[in-house]
């Protein structure tokens, strides 16, 4: 056997290729098979989507409303947590897949500028400044930690600062 062999890879099956719309130049990326669902977790340049075992899209975000992605190796579990809080999704991935590395890729592609600070429960609040992959438009996030309230008067006028302080970085 080669030192450098590739591995072959089945391709991403068609009927879950032609229900992941593509806009401009945008391209697969990755793809891997849930073992939960025997739906598919596909990464383009732009966007993260899910496809069904029906074949069906799930839904489709793109990569600036992702907050993280976290990998279990030990249980194979990917999760993605959304920054406007929506339930996270979580899949599991036995097959060898690139979905893990093009995540952490896409995620950091996105970020601009971030800061964050302590709330005065001691938990954390994240302002970010992120690009749209498929516009290059910023987006404005305020990112608050399990149990932070943003209409806390403290809270909210820190975090405006802050994202103030971003703005006035990349010119907005």
């Amino acid at each position: 056997m080669p030192l450098f062999e590739r591995r072959r890879r089945p391709p991403l099956p068609a009927d879950v290729r032609s229900a992941v719309p593509l806009d401009g130049a945008e391209s697969v990326l990755a793809w891997a098979r849930d073992d939960l669902t025997d739906g598919h977790v596909v990464a383009t340049t732009h966007h993260l989507a899910f496809v069904g075992a029906d074949g069906v899209l799930s839904w489709r975000r793109p990569w600036h409303e992702a907050e993280t992605g976290t990998w279990q190796g030990e249980s194979s579990l990917l999760t993605v947590t959304w920054a406007d809080r929506a339930p996270a999704a979580q899949w599991r991935l036995h097959e060898p897949s690139l979905v893990q590395q093009t995540l952490r890729e896409r995620l950091q592609a996105s970020v601009v500028l971030s800061d964050e600070f302590r709330a005065p429960n001691r938990r954390t609040v994240r302002v970010v400044i992120r690009q749209d992959l498929a516009t290059g438009e910023l987006v404005e996030q305020t990112i608050p930690g399990k149990g932070v309230d943003l209409s806390d008067p403290r809270v909210a006028a820190e975090a405006a600062e802050r994202l103030a302080r971003l703005r006035s970085e990349v010119g907005l």
